[in-house]
């Protein structure tokens, strides 16, 4: 059998009573069944990455900076990323932007999917957050998972959700498992 691909399930919002949480946890929660991936749940909040001070960019792979690097080491420990994105007045939390902007190469060649929510089930994040991966060298795939009206279905630390959304992320894990394979025997080679 295989190894299981390690996955960070990021939470993307660091507010007070926020949806990200219940939504990550979910993700979590219906992977346990699955063999193929094992998700971790990576929550930005326990982070408290500081907003990019430096004067080279991560790029340069100089991280002297003890935070960047330790946020570095656990980025680079994953095989694959879900994003959980809420949309903030159109756009990207900037908290999430920060994580990805503080590092660089442990990003590359890996595949990222987003799970949002937010106006229009979080498609503008989604969109700006995909472009954001393809500049990170990131494999950002086409199986993003929508969520519509999560504030009502909130259910103590994690989301209610219905057999469609579950059968949606069945669907965008097993998208995520065989970039995941593939993208990792490539790295491997080289």
């Amino acid at each position: 059998m295989t190894e299981p691909l390690k996955i960070h399930v990021v939470i993307g919002s660091v507010r007070e009573g926020r949806m990200a949480l219940p939504v990550g946890n979910w993700v979590v929660e219906q992977s346990a069944g699955r063999d193929d991936i094992a998700c971790e749940l990576v929550d930005l909040k326990t982070w408290d990455l500081p907003f990019y001070p430096h004067a080279r960019p991560p790029s340069s792979g100089d991280y002297s900076d003890e935070k960047q690097a330790a946020w570095g080491a656990k980025v680079a420990e994953a095989d694959g990323y879900i994003l959980i994105a809420p949309e903030y007045n159109h756009g990207i939390p900037a908290v999430l932007k920060n994580a990805l902007d503080t590092v660089y190469r442990e990003w590359n060649r890996k595949p990222v999917s987003f799970v949002a929510y937010g106006g229009l089930g979080g498609a503008r994040s989604v969109e700006q957050l995909t472009m954001v991966a393809r500049e990170l060298q990131m494999a950002p795939l086409e199986s993003a998972l929508h969520l519509m009206g999560v504030w009502n279905r909130r259910d103590g630390d994690r989301l209610a959700a219905d057999e469609a959304d579950d059968r949606r992320l069945r669907r965008l894990s097993d998208e995520l498992v065989w970039w995941g394979r593939a993208l990792a025997t490539a790295r491997r080679a080289g």
